[in-house]
């Protein structure tokens, strides 16, 4: 394993030891049946800001796209790979996502 910052680690081992038994249920319910947000967020990738604990969001309750300057860009459809438009088509077609939300 690469060397990782010892709290990362530890906040691995807490994740492994704490939430992650408390929410088992949960997980097992998400790899079963897959996830179903009904919320997508647009987010800056600025590590100050954090979307799930902003809005005290569990597992599977929002789907989250983070890009420098939570931008959306105009839509082109040039065959180009565009990740953000990527990300919006998949929440909207195949998620159905009910609400879309630009942060910042």
């Amino acid at each position: 394993m690469p060397h990782l910052p010892e709290h990362l680690l530890n906040g691995y081992r807490n994740f492994m030891n704490g939430r992650y038994p408390a929410e088992s249920g949960r997980y097992r319910s998400l790899a079963r049946e897959g996830q179903a947000p009904e919320t997508m967020i647009v987010a800056c990738c600025d590590s100050r800001s954090a979307p799930e604990a902003i809005f005290d969001a569990g597992p599977g309750e929002l789907f989250v796209l983070r890009n420098v300057g939570n931008l959306v860009p105009p839509y082109a459809p040039d065959g180009e790979f565009h990740s953000t438009s990527a990300a919006l088509e998949f929440a909207v077609q195949s998620l159905k996502v009910k609400n879309i939300v630009v942060m910042g």
